[in-house]
């Protein structure tokens, strides 16, 4: 049987880490080696905590004190995995019990070596059992269920009226890399991207192109980025019968004003870094963002809904300069705009 590691980046969210590991260590098929790819603030403490949740199991545990970075954190964590697979689910990533196996049956089934990345699929209630865990670590606020409750709303009318980039382009990798023929019968489907919530790769393919690391700290859409190193070459499948549960932590992951800005511009980055000039994807990046602040417009009555808008504003303002730079000038550009537009 093929093995497979496990790489979690995370970074003061020790509660998150004690509803995740122990899903992950009780699946059906068990890891060779967990990394723990930590940037916490007090590391001691989570390393406790993990080694706790580890106790008695057979897995391998390899708990690294890192730089905060998302990205970072993902190529340290790499660079310790040793399985021909590696998997990167999310910290708050609750996995069905089952899910690392499906994943792994399209891994076995890839005897050419087509496939590049294989992800999970998203649940839309938690594992078994759980419930009662997850009421006690920690709780959704209003918002946060709202905007969970409203994500396929939202979805189908940025498919149809607004396309993101990020679609549109990772859609047409799909007719350049074709998906192996077998993939229904292990329930799978090709996929524009895999998300950061659990994404797998080829070990030395993904330790060859690595996580951009242009991109810092939380790093939005890094996931994305790397999806699209790998589609360049391979296929990208979703395993629907890998199910696992976001069950989102609640609290902001970054400055307003950063958060605006880099969703903005952290999409226009990898879109003009992966799509061609006058591509389709291209095309769709502005009337995308106009989209996103006309969205961030509506969460003004806050403090940091002012300042995310105020972010989203700045970046749309200067993202054309990303689309007239030449690619290999695009990561100093991207820095500097970033600069500008978190700038108080």
């Amino acid at each position: 049987m093929l093995e497979f590691d496990i790489v979690i980046a995370t970074r003061n969210r020790p509660e998150a880490l004690k509803l995740s590991v122990p899903l992950l260590l009780n699946q059906s098929r068990s890891p060779r080696r967990l990394i723990i790819a930590d940037s916490s603030d007090d590391h001691e403490a989570v390393t406790d905590v993990v080694r706790s949740l580890i106790n008695g199991s057979n897995v391998e545990l390899v708990v690294l004190a890192c730089p905060p970075g998302l990205t970072r954190q993902r190529n340290l964590g790499l660079a310790e995995a040793t399985a021909p697979i590696v998997m990167f689910p999310d910290d708050d990533a609750l996995a069905y019990p089952a899910a690392c196996d499906a994943i792994m049956r399209i891994w076995e089934r890839d005897v050419t070596g087509n496939v590049g990345g294989v992800c999970a699929a998203w649940a839309d209630a938690p594992p078994p059992d759980v419930c009662d865990k997850l009421q006690a670590a920690y709780k959704m606020s209003r918002l946060d269920r709202l905007n969970l409750l409203t994500s396929r709303l939202r979805q189908g009318f940025e498919n149809n009226v607004c396309p993101d980039p990020f679609i549109v382009h990772g859609r047409s990798r799909w007719s350049v890399q074709l998906p192996p023929g077998w993939i229904k019968e292990e329930n799978a489907v090709p996929v524009e991207w895999m998300t950061g919530l659990c994404m797998s790769y080829r070990r030395e393919l993904i330790k060859r192109l690595g996580f951009d690391e242009t991109l810092e700290r939380y790093a939005v859409f890094e996931d994305v980025e790397a999806s699209f190193k790998i589609s360049q070459t391979h296929s990208i499948l979703g395993a629907n019968s890998a199910r696992l549960f976001h069950y989102r932590m609640p609290g902001r992951r970054g400055r307003g004003l950063e958060m605006g800005a880099t969703q903005i511009l952290n999409r226009a980055y990898i879109t003009c870094k992966h799509a061609p000039e006058g591509s389709c994807a291209r095309r769709a990046m502005r009337r995308y963002a106009c989209y996103k602040l006309a969205l961030y417009l509506c969460g003004i009555h806050s403090s940091y809904g002012r300042k995310r808008f105020a972010g989203a504003w700045r970046a749309m303002r200067c993202m054309h300069k990303l689309n007239g730079s030449p690619v290999k000038h695009l990561p100093e550009q991207y820095r500097a705009l970033l600069e500008q537009c978190i700038a108080n």
